[in-house]
């Protein structure tokens, strides 16, 4: 039980698994509810046979697997949140088209469909979590979402008695609307969905960052600076008072206003990053557009992969409000990788970067071990063992 809490907790404080949660209510809700509803459904509208039944379970299992296959290979062209959108709003107009249908040739056929298009939320929820769940609590966050989300599915399930009062057609549209609620959810989500003006307002941002302001030089970081990011960033906790003034010495407090280039495409620098207040974007152009890579919060930090490799930067990085963040050196970056669990922090997050860039196979003169080299080439983040970064 204490094992719960500490999960659930976690899964509150943290925004973006919150707004997983919050998405998940109606879609765990309308699952249990059409999942309860399929067979009478078939049976009762549809005139369908057991055999015909059970084509159709099969089917959407077979839907859901060529959707996850095809995710894998292209997950890389959109960010986990707009899969998630996608997914949901996409669901949920098939689930209405099912439920208004008669024929059962095309039922089985748009219940493969929803079973296809199911994929992505499965996938990129999960994903999400991952990344944003430290290992220590990952199992802890998982469980904490599958103890919910089976109590909600229990609940629609038992909402499934009402179609003998209203219909099952009627209950199977309640099922699909309410589906479709995750999907507006997700829309506005924090972290999750980003409403139009605000991605074109994203784009213009990333597409101005070669005219845009850079950043000034900031102040000696001190000790309530520091402090300040380990409230976003509790692995840094770790560290004693002594190791966190020693830190200190080579790094520095930046204040920046909105608009302002962080970092540029293609510049070089020894230098990452940590966002204490504030937020910033990460994209870069591709085939002619921009691309948003990620949506950079306190306690997130970026930069790293030139710091320590000393290969060009990867990507712009524009606030899109006024940020406050701690300037580290590569140097300084070392110290900290000889924390082992600050380490796994470190490669974990560099090597999801360099993955979702396709740089998992970088040039041999980068000055890591061969140990780490390999570590970089798994693509699989909780693999990893405590390695420590060598940097040159």
């Amino acid at each position: 039980m204490g094992n719960l809490k500490v999960g659930v907790k976690f899964l509150f404080d943290t925004p973006v698994l919150r707004s997983i949660f919050l998405i998940g209510i109606p879609i765990w809700l309308g699952t249990g509810l059409w999942n309860t509803l399929l067979l009478p459904f078939a049976e009762q509208v549809l005139g369908a046979t057991e055999f015909e039944y059970g084509l159709q379970e099969g089917l959407t299992s077979i839907g859901f697997v060529i959707g996850s296959l095809l995710l894998a290979r292209y997950v890389s062209r959109l960010r986990e949140g707009q899969w998630i959108i996608i997914s949901l709003i996409g669901w949920g107009l098939v689930a209405i088209t099912y439920a208004l249908s008669s024929s059962l040739f095309i039922a089985i056929a748009l219940v493969t469909v929803s079973g296809f298009i199911n994929a992505p939320w499965g996938v990129a929820r999960r994903t999400m979590i991952q990344r944003n769940t430290d290992r220590e609590i990952r199992g802890r966050v998982f469980g904490a979402f599958m103890t919910v989300s089976h109590v909600i599915l229990l609940i629609g399930m038992g909402a499934a008695g009402l179609a003998d009062i209203l219909g099952v057609r009627v209950m199977m549209m309640v099922a699909a609307l309410i589906s479709l609620v995750g999907g507006g959810i997700a829309l506005f989500a924090p972290d999750i969905g980003r409403p139009a003006a605000e991605w074109v307002r994203s784009i213009s941002l990333l597409r101005r960052a070669a005219q845009a302001p850079s950043l000034d030089m900031g102040r000696i970081a001190t000790l309530a600076d520091f402090d300040r990011l380990v409230g976003h960033l509790p692995a840094l906790s770790i560290l004693s008072t002594e190791d966190r003034i020693s830190l200190l010495q080579e790094m520095r407090y930046i204040e920046a206003p909105l608009g302002t280039a962080i970092v540029r495409h293609g510049e070089t620098s020894d230098a990452a990053y940590f966002i204490i207040a504030g937020k910033a974007i990460a994209g870069r152009e591709e085939n002619g557009q921009e691309r948003i890579l990620e949506v950079l919060n306190p306690g997130d930090f970026f930069g790293e992969i030139a710091a320590l490799t000393g290969i060009p930067r990867t990507a712009n990085v524009v606030t899109e409000e006024s940020t406050a963040m701690l300037r580290v050196s590569a140097s300084t970056l070392g110290e900290m990788s000889k924390n082992p669990d600050l380490n796994r922090i470190l490669i974990s997050k560099m090597t999801e970067r360099m993955v979702r860039m396709n740089m998992i196979d970088l040039p041999k003169l980068i000055s890591y071990d061969q140990r780490v080299l390999r570590e970089l080439r798994t693509e699989a983040p909780e693999q990893f063992e405590q390695v420590e970064l060598q940097v040159a």
